[in-house]
């Protein structure tokens, strides 16, 4: 039962992938502010391009897997090779374009910016003192 599930999901990102390839705008805003504007669009192709051979990947093991038994040894080999093959290429292209490799934005917990934001006033309050000491 759970090999429909998988090739629907698989289809899904294919179909996803494909139009997000042909049509930027279907991505929307989503990691717009951490992309330079100019790299925008290639951007989403990569993106698009990556969630069409992830698809692929799912499809083929749901299909492979209502087709016949699987071992726990050929899912993964499946998942590993498939998945860093379709990643690649998205990580190689941020790499090269937008000097990181991870392609979506780093979100900060609230507490954590706060935390720095008092460290900062603090290191400047104790340099103000400082400077006035002097």
């Amino acid at each position: 039962m759970f090999f429909g599930f998988q090739l629907t999901l698989g289809l899904m990102m294919v179909f996803y992938g494909y139009s997000v390839m042909k049509n930027p705008r279907v991505w929307g805003d989503q990691g717009r502010r951490a992309v330079k504007a100019e790299h925008f669009e290639e951007y989403c192709r990569q993106n698009g391009l990556f969630f069409l051979k992830a698809g692929c990947v799912v499809a083929v093991i749901g299909a492979l897997d209502a087709l016949i038994t699987l071992d726990a040894l050929l899912y993964a080999l499946l998942y590993l090779f498939g998945l860093a093959f379709a990643f690649y290429p998205l990580v190689k292209w941020c790499r090269e374009n937008e000097g990181f490799s991870w392609p979506w934005p780093h979100v900060q917990s609230e507490r954590k910016r706060i935390k720095e934001l008092r460290r900062e006033q603090e290191s400047q309050e104790k340099a103000e003192q400082d400077s006035d000491k002097k």
